[in-house]
């Protein structure tokens, strides 16, 4: 699950600047009702403020599956992530975005790396991932077209990863529709830790300490008219290198005699073992359709297809609803089902004889519901003014607050709830 995390942390937050597509929205839609009040109170020089977002995102999780000791045991984990985005505009057509933040958590299932050592001592128990990425925009001015440029950086005590990349957006005239073509390079380098027992054991070892993925992706966006819009996007992800987790246990079959003997379980376990290459194609699609002046249906929907034989479906629905002019509340739901990896076993049902193994319950098969809702407060004229730090007498503005929170429940036993603030000023 500790693999999955940072993968999630790592790739969320560059992939969406590297993907994103412009698209005009209807003049009825929520967003624009509410741009269009504050257009009219403000200046043209104050479409050249810095906008910075700080977020706090809290992250629970439980689950009696962990990959640590080999398919059974506790998957507890909690996570706290502040973080800084920040939109710099350089002129009318050039922007910046900057992107740093940091994650602590604290992993009942990691500090079982040395779950066979009566002075247990794990490292990993809690630890911090600091990250920073960054963003250049620009559109061309005769073409309308757009690209962009990114990279970044993060690092925790055993992994140190970055990654760049860019796209390339054609927009139509009327800025209706767009094609956008992007890529990402990413590269993670492990320091290889491994169960207490097995360290030293040279046939538990590994070969790879680095990781290379490379994405592919093309997205394309229509405004099919004033109240349907629609994007397409499609991936294509490699992965190469270190693809298993050093620290991940699995028992093979002959480990269940000996379950309840602590000491001969210790000498029967073994790395999880994956194939050092993976193809991910992702296909996805979605659909926004406004209700009425103040409702908007989202919908998504992805098919997932891999290498390790994973298949997977996953379908969402968001109900955004203006309240009141400075007020939107935005139920959802998200549904997900797949098949699991090939080399998926149980704990005590992997065989010797097998090349590759993992006991990694995110590679099983499982389906997936997560419930929760969202609220907005973005009042026309802000919620406060202050003095602004950054300019000197230039008055800066709280303009929103965000908060969502969500309920996720997994059908192997892990649940985990979610809670995400967002405090948006502009300087």
């Amino acid at each position: 699950m500790r693999m999955q995390l940072k993968t999630i942390l790592s790739l969320s937050i560059f992939l969406s600047a590297a993907f994103a597509v412009n698209a005009q929205t209807d003049k009825n839609s929520i967003d624009d009702k509410q741009e269009e009040s504050r257009k009219k109170v403000k200046s043209s020089e104050e479409y050249q403020e810095t906008e910075v977002n700080f977020l706090l995102n809290y992250y629970e999780q439980d689950g009696d599956h962990s990959p640590v000791t080999g398919g059974q045991g506790t998957e507890e984990l909690t996570n706290v992530a502040p973080s800084f985005v920040v939109h710099i505009p350089m002129d009318s057509l050039s922007s910046l975005d900057l992107n740093f933040g940091i994650d602590i958590y604290s992993s009942a299932s990691t500090d079982n790396i040395d779950y066979f050592d009566t002075h247990k001592t794990s490292a990993s128990s809690k630890d911090a991932r600091a990250h920073i990425n960054a963003s250049y925009s620009h559109q061309l001015m005769n073409s309308g077209n757009a690209y962009s440029v990114l990279a970044g950086f993060s690092q925790e005590y055993d992994v140190s990863s970055y990654h760049a990349g860019g796209s390339y957006t054609f927009n139509s005239k009327d800025q209706n529709r767009s094609l956008s073509l992007s890529g990402v390079y990413m590269s993670d380098k492990w320091d290889l830790l491994y169960p207490t027992e097995l360290r030293g054991n040279s046939n538990e070892t590994l070969k790879d300490d680095t990781r290379t993925t490379l994405t592919f992706g093309v997205t394309y966006s229509q405004v099919i008219n004033k109240r349907l819009q629609a994007l397409f996007s499609a991936e294509m992800v490699s992965q190469s290198g270190l693809l298993s987790t050093p620290f991940h246990r699995v028992f093979f079959d002959d480990a269940f005699s000996f379950a309840a003997n602590k000491t001969e379980l210790a000498s029967r376990s073994h790395i999880e073992r994956l194939d050092d290459s993976r193809i991910k194609i992702p296909v996805s699609l979605r659909v926004n359709y406004y209700l009425s002046d103040f409702i908007r249906l989202k919908t998504f929907y992805r098919y997932y297809s891999d290498s390790w034989g994973i298949s997977a479906h996953t379908a969402s629905l968001e109900l955004p609803m203006m309240v009141s002019p400075s007020f939107i509340v935005s139920p959802f739901v998200r549904y997900h089902t797949q098949t699991a990896a090939d080399d998926f076993y149980e704990f005590g049902q992997a065989s010797s004889s097998s090349e590759f193994y993992t006991s990694d319950y995110d590679l099983s098969d499982f389906n997936s519901v997560k419930v929760g809702v969202g609220f907005q407060y973005s009042p026309v004229m802000g919620i406060s003014n202050f003095k602004s730090p950054l300019r000197k007498n230039k008055v800066a503005q709280l303009k929103s607050i965000g908060l969502r929170t969500a309920y996720y429940d997994r059908s192997d036993g892990l649940n985990a709830w979610l809670v995400s603030l967002d405090f948006g000023f502009t300087f």
